[in-house]
């Protein structure tokens, strides 16, 4: 965990200080029982253990993302915009920004484009053996 303190002037010679608390996702991961629910949602940490008996889904959706990034399924339920109001009240930071983020094209890759070519190719073993044995 490391803080961060930055001051910003609104224009109006007033200073507006703020300070942001970075956690790793390694210390997110820890928090993940019923006891203490962490998620990261969009690269924000939130401590949602308060709202586990409000949830509208349930407490076991929470449960199932807790400690995790759970920005993907956030996203998937399609929260009214009352839901991402409601997520302030939990914010407590956010993510290190020295945490390596997913590679999007490495799944890709790893997903659709190895399988797929490993397909054609058995596809073109399979014809070439069996086009091979029809002329001996």
């Amino acid at each position: 965990m490391a803080t961060v303190e930055s001051s910003s002037s609104d224009g109006k010679g007033q200073e507006d200080e703020t300070s942001v608390t970075y956690y790793r996702l390694e210390e997110v991961a820890t928090r993940n029982s019923s006891k203490e629910i962490w998620m990261v949602i969009h690269g924000r940490v939130y401590d949602v253990t308060r709202f586990l008996d409000e949830h509208p889904g349930g407490e076991e959706v929470l449960l199932e993302q807790a400690g995790t990034d759970a920005s993907e399924s956030f996203e998937d339920v399609g929260h009214s915009s009352d839901a991402r109001e409601m997520l302030k009240q939990y914010y407590i930071g956010d993510v290190h920004p020295d945490t390596p983020k997913n590679n999007a094209s490495k799944s890709c890759w790893s997903y659709w484009v190895f399988p797929i070519i490993t397909a054609v190719l058995l596809g073109f073993l399979y014809r070439y053996y069996t086009s091979e044995s029809r002329f001996s």
